[in-house]
This record gives structure tokens, C-alpha cells and sequence, in this order.
């Protein structure tokens, strides 16, 4: 009898089967757009399975670029590390923990193994498109319990904008690559939420992106003028820093187009 061992799943192997899919159907249209140029189809059917064949070809080569780093287990463990890395430096693993945009609970189960003492939370609006990739409320409990913390590592529902908690309850608030999915008028929005929500000495770690034209969510231009917004509510010691400068290579449009960033900051003991 073979005993049935449940795994940590977090929903990655399914990009890599959605560029697969996107660039194997523009592949298709494109074969179909020669075959059928040459059997002297109508016009109007060759246009389309030219122009269905690039847009999906062009649109595949697109995702594998920028979400192709999500499907490779060592990129994603790399990135894991160097933010558990990041976060045993900057706190001391005592207090209570929230992870906005938990997701499948990555984050938050990496933390809640990593410090024990910590009470962790992880919240997210866990919409029907993100199921897919296997990000639900079911599937991160599902995970927590798999890895043996979900005594204190638990999940609930809850807007990144308006936070179901009270002032000064967290010591420590994290967030991995969510915040540039949130729409919102003006992401300082966020910061704010996090502001409130912090007790003064705790401290915050996001991994997004905090650079070039995504400041324009955060209605800034520069990343100084961004630095300087956060120190306004209330936070010091603020720290921004590029993963590729930290020798984090996650693709070829990482290193030349998009920047992400790792971003810290303590609330500061007397709030503004």
C-alpha cells in the first residue's frame, strides 16, 4: 500500500501551460494563414488567420517573457529567499504579521515557518480569474496545514484599500508582488492603510514595482519624490532597493525594461 503525501501547491505550473497555449495557437493561425494562401482561400479568411496567428504568437511571447520567471521553481525560490532573507534582517520575528495579497499563502506560510512566536495573517479578495492559478482562501489553508502552521498562519478576506483591522495591530506587514494588480485612483492609497495599521517601531517589506512609469499609480514621477510621499506618512528609515542590483535575474524583460523593487520602511513612533 503507497501512502498518499500531499504537496505545497501554488498555482505555477499554470503560466507555464498558458504561454505554451498562447504561442503553440499563434503557431496554428499562422500555419492555417500559409495553407490556406495557398489552396487561394478568401481574403477575408486569410487576413484572419494571419492576424489571430501574430496576436496570439506576439501575445504568447509576451507572457513567457514577463510571467515566464513565475513557472521556474528555482527563479521563484530565489526570490522567496532573498525576501525571507530581507525580512530577517530588518525584523525580529516576534508580534503579529500581515500578508496583503496572500494569494496561496506563500508568503505567509514561509514566515509563519520561519517564526514560530509570530502570529500571521494573510488576506486577500481572492477573485474568481486568480482560481485558476490556484489562488484561493481554500488552497492557502489547504498549504498551511500541509506545512504544519496553521495554528498560527490563518486566512481571511480582506481589501488591501480598507483593511478589517485596527489601528497599531501589526508589527510587521508584508506584501509580494500585489500591489501593482490593485486599481485604485491612487496607490499611495495603500501606503496609507499600512500606515494606519502599523503600531509605531513596526515595519513593512513590499516587493512590487517601484520605478519608471509604474509611479504614475503612486501620482509621483521620480522615486525620490515616492520616497519622500512615505516619509510623510510617517514612515523612516526607508529603504529601496532593485532585485537585479541584488544579483536576482528574472529574465531578460526584467533586466532591461520592467524594474522590480524591494521596499522598506518602520512606522515611526509618533504618528503624524
Amino acid at each position: 500500500m503507497t501512502e498518499k503525501t500531499d504537496k505545497l501547491y501554488y498555482g505555477y505550473r499554470v503560466v507555464k501551460y498558458i504561454g505554451i497555449g498562447l504561442v503553440f495557437g499563434g503557431i496554428i493561425g499562422m500555419a492555417l494563414g500559409i495553407t490556406f494562401t495557398i489552396m487561394s482561400y478568401s481574403i477575408w479568411v486569410l487576413v484572419l488567420c494571419w492576424i489571430f496567428g501574430t496576436v496570439l504568437l506576439a501575445f504568447g511571447v509576451f507572457w513567457q517573457l514577463s510571467m515566464g520567471f513565475i513557472a521556474d521553481s528555482k527563479k521563484v525560490e530565489s526570490l522567496t529567499q532573498s525576501f525571507s532573507d530581507r525580512l530577517e534582517s530588518i525584523w525580529d520575528g516576534n508580534g503579529k504579521v500581515l500578508d496583503i495579497g496572500t494569494g496561496s499563502g506563500r508568503i505567509a506560510i514561509d514566515i509563519a515557518k520561519r517564526f514560530p512566536e509570530a502570529k500571521v495573517i494573510g488576506v486577500d479578495i481572492w477573485t474568481k480569474m486568480w482560481s485558476v492559478f490556484g489562488q484561493t482562501r481554500m488552497d492557502a489553508e489547504k498549504n498551511a496545514k500541509i506545512a504544519n502552521v496553521y495554528e498560527h498562519c490563518i486566512f481571511q478576506y480582506g481589501s488591501a484599500l480598507d483593511l478589517p483591522f485596527q489601528d497599531g495591530e501589526f508589527q510587521l506587514v508584508v506584501s509580494n508582488f500585489t500591489f501593482h494588480e490593485i486599481n485604485t485612483p491612487d496607490r499611495m492609497n495603500l501606503f496609507k492603510e499600512i500606515a494606519r495599521i502599523l503600531a509605531p517601531g513596526g515595519t513593512f517589506l513590499v516587493l512590487d514595482f517601484f520605478a519608471g512609469t509604474f509611479l504614475k499609480a503612486y501620482k509621483v514621477t521620480t522615486v525620490e519624490e515616492f520616497l519622500g510621499k512615505l516619509q510623510r506618512l510617517g514612515f523612516k528609515d526607508i529603504s529601496h532597493e532593485p532585485l537585479k542590483q541584488l544579483g536576482i535575474d528574472l529574465g531578460v524583460f526584467y533586466r532591461y525594461f520592467w524594474e522590480i523593487d524591494f521596499l522598506t520602511g518602520i512606522r515611526s513612533l509618533a504618528k503624524s
